[in-house]
């Protein structure tokens, strides 16, 4: 069955904020692109050729909604105006825990365009290009956290098997109630579903106004089940997260 558009977010930060601007949207585009490199020799039957990079944006319209900060247009225009390195996933069919997410990776606007006619809603598009490239992950985890410990809905998901050449994994800190210092979350994976020798593959750390969006190698292997745990509220009474992960040669 095809999944409705509707079942679709998009998150976007730097280091010192992040956003989820999926409430103000109304329509979201991932698209790539590989270079071919014609390598047609003398004497060949036919063209030859071979791939080179792959180039790619993410592309977001949606609704102006006013001028503070948080919001679209402010955040998409200061994100020109300071130059600033930005992390974007785009996730599609989000009503499926382990959904995919395209994440450009220390990118910046590459576009801005306000819109507005006699009698229609003033909107507003977006244009992200690839950075230092486009991965393809998965959700692991989306939620509030209130405490210490593994989270749960869901516990775990499944990447069907296990890496064995690293990746990345991407957090986005979108709210933080109190003030939070050097809080930290941890991927975990592991090679069964009760965790009971879990590997740390990652831990992000942040603060209220610090590490809100941020990336993370992954090296050697990932096994099959990864988990979202937090080691540290930092003194904060709760954050809300977003944390994906892309393992390669299983989700890119």
């Amino acid at each position: 069955m095809a999944v409705k558009g509707k079942h679709t977010r998009l998150f976007v930060g730097s280091t010192t904020e992040a956003y989820e601007f999926t409430g103000v949207s109304n329509s979201l585009e991932v698209a790539l692109q590989v270079e071919r490199i014609d390598t047609t020799a003398f004497q060949e039957t036919g063209t030859t050729s071979i791939a080179g990079n792959t180039t790619g944006t993410i592309t977001q319209s949606g609704y102006f909604h006013d001028v503070t900060a948080g919001n679209f247009e402010k955040e998409v225009y200061e994100s020109i105006a300071n130059g600033e390195t930005l992390y974007v996933g785009a996730l599609a069919g989000t009503d499926v825990n382990a959904c995919p997410a395209y994440v450009a990776r220390a990118t910046n606007t590459g576009d801005l365009t306000i819109g507005a006619e006699t009698g229609g809603l003033i909107t507003v598009q977006g244009e992200w290009f690839q950075g230092v490239g486009i991965l393809r992950g998965l959700r692991v985890w989306q939620g509030t956290i209130t405490a210490t410990g593994a989270q749960t809905s869901p516990a775990y998901i499944d990447l069907g098997a296990a890496g064995a050449a690293g990746g990345a994994a991407w957090l986005w800190v979108t709210a933080v109630t109190g003030t939070a210092t050097n809080a930290a979350i941890v991927l975990q994976s592991d090679d069964n579903t009760g965790f009971s020798s879990p590997a740390a593959e990652a831990t992000f750390t942040f603060s209220s106004a610090s590490g809100r969006a941020q990336e993370q190698a992954l090296s050697g292997t990932v096994d099959r089940y990864l988990r979202l745990s937090t080691s540290s509220m930092g003194g904060a009474t709760n954050f809300t997260v977003c944390v994906v992960a892309a393992v390669s040669g299983l989700t890119y």
